[in-house]
Formats: structure tokens, C-alpha cells, sequence
């Protein structure tokens, strides 16, 4: 399912593709992260964005493909904060993932 994050005070536009069966969420190349990672005691995931960021991201853009085991880690990744992922991200009818995958699973 093509998911989307966008932030626009803090300059994210990214768009994802998330797997329900595995719940992984795949960060695609062109996407635009938050140019700051918040390193505070609330956010303990601040050294694996940086990680991440330092192997794909080249002025503030996603140079290939990335995938996180969850939507949560691919939302931390590309707004450099704690962030929810189930909803942050969206569907392409606004609808957070959450919402989304909630109806999916009522359709089976």
C-alpha cells in the first residue's frame, strides 16, 4: 500500500510503501526528511536515525530505497523524532495508516 508523511514546517515529503503481511515499511528514494534528529531522553532512536541517515540520505534526500520493520522506525527515520508511524502515515485518501489497514482487515 503506498503510504505518504508530509510535514510541511519542518520540509518532510515522503512517501513510503507499507507490507501488511510484514508489517515493513519501505522509505522511497526521493523522499525528503526533516534536516534535524531530536537527541533527548524521549527519544531513544535518535543514533539509529543517524545511522541510517549517514548511509542514504544526501542533503536531506533518501538516495535509494530503505526498509524499516515498522511503520513507527521508517516515521522516526524521516522526521528525526518519536513518531507514531500507524499515524503519521497516510494513504493516498488522507486516511491514516492505522484507519486504512483497520478497513482491510473488515473487507477479509
Amino acid at each position: 500500500m503506498r503510504v505518504y508523511l508530509k510535514r510541511e514546517k519542518s520540509g518532510v515529503n515522503a512517501t513510503g510503501e507499507y507490507n501488511a503481511e510484514t508489517k515493513e515499511l519501505t522509505v522511497l528514494k526521493g523522499s525528503t526528511v526533516c534536516d534535524r534528529i531530536a537527541y533527548s531522553d524521549k527519544f531513544r532512536g535518535a543514533n539509529t536515525v543517524e545511522k541510517y541517515r549517514n548511509e542514504t540520505v544526501n542533503d536531506g534526500v533518501v538516495k535509494k530505497d530503505i526498509t524499516f520493520k515498522s511503520a513507527s522506525t521508517a516515521a522516526n527515520f524521516v522526521t528525526g523524532s518519536s513518531t507514531n508511524g500507524l499515524v503519521a502515515w497516510k494513504d493516498g485518501n488522507g486516511k491514516k495508516l492505522k484507519e486504512a489497514l483497520a478497513e482491510i482487515a473488515e473487507v477479509k
